[in-house]
């Protein structure tokens, strides 16, 4: 066979490699220019084909999480915001957040970052191989209790519980149906049976979920499922939003609770 004769963008199309069809008459002259080996050359391509590939993985998962708006970890402010480190967060920015299914509660007043924390973890996640789902409490909530009185709740269930990372954004931030508590321990059971970490943020202590779910043993129950292999973190400090008002009226909020009576 004439190496000449054979038609390789033909070969490269059918063996699914775009970026290498793409690449390789550029790489080719470098090659030659830089008086790389054969095997140099072909390291190249299918590196530069491995990074397309993750990248194009990356876009999908991340358009598929539906994040209301995306933040990354490098984005957050940890001087502003003092009350967390990046080191107390480090546990939840590696793989380890999914294969050891850790999850975590983070607690504060509007503006000190929740969502923004959320969002960067699941990101990182998504970075790290995995998939994720971001979604506000009260849509969750809503979702499952229509679905729940149409006999579609594990069905509307399962869609929570398959993705890698679940993001639950808001707890408590708005009025949650009457049956919050029953519907949303049946997406938190499952996790933590699967291991499936969950990121809940919410500007209610712990001790509130009950009133705030209409049912305080569920809430208890759930809450003791998360926290079996989570972690619970307040944020307290500035609203980052009205940072720039030099009123101490505005900064006022809750009392950091007290963890023994959360």
């Amino acid at each position: 066979m004439n190496p000449a004769d054979i038609d390789l963008p033909r070969l490269l199309r059918r063996l699914h490699l775009p970026t290498i069809a793409r690449q390789a008459a550029t790489c080719e002259i470098q090659a030659v220019t830089e008086g790389w080996s054969h095997r140099d050359y072909l390291a190249v391509l299918v590196a530069q084909e491995v990074a397309n590939r993750n990248d194009t993985r990356i876009r999908k998962a991340t358009r598929t999480a539906r994040f209301p708006y995306l933040k990354t970890i490098e984005e957050y402010d940890f001087v502003f915001q003092s009350t967390v480190t990046r080191r107390q967060l480090g546990p939840f920015l590696g793989p380890e957040l999914v294969t050891e299914g850790r999850n975590l509660i983070l607690h504060g007043d509007p503006g000190r970052g929740k969502t923004h924390l959320g969002i960067a973890i699941a990101y990182r996640a998504i970075q790290n191989g995995f998939t994720a789902r971001f979604v506000t409490a009260s849509d969750l909530i809503d979702e499952l209790s229509a679905a729940s009185k149409d006999g579609r709740l594990r069905e509307a269930t399962r869609v929570y519980v398959e993705p890698d990372v679940l993001v639950v954004d808001e707890i408590g931030y708005l009025h949650h149906a009457d049956d919050a508590a029953n519907v949303l321990y049946g997406v938190v059971d499952r996790r933590c049976l699967d291991h499936r970490p969950i990121l809940f943020t919410t500007n209610k202590r712990l001790k509130d979920w009950g009133r705030v779910l209409h049912d305080a043993e569920l809430a208890q129950a759930l809450l003791d499922r998360v926290l079996e292999r989570g972690v619970y973190l307040k944020l307290g400090g500035k609203s980052w939003r009205t940072r720039h008002i030099d009123d101490p009226d505005v900064h006022q909020g809750q009392q950091d609770p007290d963890p023994q009576q959360s």
